[in-house]
């Protein structure tokens, strides 16, 4: 179980005045924890460790991966619809041109 509790309000001599009642559902007994410093495990001054043990390191080099991926599939898309673009623009060209040529003869 993993819970976000953000006690840097309470005072170190007051810990022990407080407790963290968990209610689960489907479960008949409460679980009740007394803030205890030895007890309660923190990632207080740890940078890149999650509170549920997992790095988060590796998303930042899923999310990297990824946005590099649709950087890339843009630029294909890109080059692809230019290219289109261009191939269209030369054979426009080269039809009106053979048309006015033919136009031409025809005088």
């Amino acid at each position: 179980m993993s819970v976000d509790l953000d006690l840097s309000s309470v005072k170190p001599e007051d810990w022990r005045k407080y407790e963290c009642v968990f209610q689960l559902s489907g479960v008949k007994n409460d679980i009740v924890t007394k803030l205890d410093k030895t007890v309660i495990r923190t990632n207080w001054g740890k940078t890149g460790i999650r509170s549920d043990g997992g790095s988060s390191e590796v998303h930042v080099g899923v999310i990297g991966a990824v946005v590099g991926l649709l950087v890339l599939l843009a630029g294909i898309a890109g080059y692809v619809l230019w290219k289109r673009k261009k191939d269209n623009n030369a054979s426009e060209t080269t039809s009106s041109s053979s048309s006015s040529a033919e136009a031409q003869a025809a005088k």
